[in-house]
């Protein structure tokens, strides 16, 4: 995409009263399966704080090329890759839909009945944590 169009789809993603709203419709009809709780948190990484993160890192690059002295905001780099990562966390989990994610609790619930209780709660907790959102990125350098 040329800069004039990305900036002109900026522009236009900005000035949008209800992204949010729209966001979450939009994750709705890309996948019908998931469930609320996971489109309300694609649409927060996303739409709500994912935009605002780029913006601020966009920002922060302006900042240090006036600036370089300074660097380049490690929190603005570090909020925006959060979300980022978060959002390729969803990704691999939306389109299981409800189905796909019972039959990875149905696997966590083998290992408990195989008597591997420490497999199954690391399966379990990988889950909430992704659907929670709040998974970390894992480190870099």
């Amino acid at each position: 995409m040329e800069r004039s169009s990305a900036l002109e789809m900026i522009t236009a993603l900005i000035a949008r009263p209800e992204v949010m709203a729209e966001a979450r419709e939009a994750f709705r009809l890309k996948y019908p399966d998931a469930p609320p709780e996971m489109i309300d948190t694609a649409a927060f990484h996303v739409c709500q704080d994912g935009i605002d993160a780029a913006l601020e890192w966009i920002a922060n690059i302006e900042l240090f090329l006036r600036s370089p002295s300074k660097g380049l905001n490690y929190g603005s780099t570090w909020h925006l890759v959060y979300h980022l990562y978060n959002w390729l966390q969803f990704q691999a989990l939306l389109p299981l839909g409800r189905a796909g994610i019972v039959e990875h609790l149905r696997d966590a619930q083998v290992c408990i009945d195989e008597e591997s209780p420490d497999a199954a709660k690391q399966s379990i907790q990988l889950l909430i944590d992704q659907f929670t959102g709040d998974v970390g990125p894992p480190g870099v350098g």
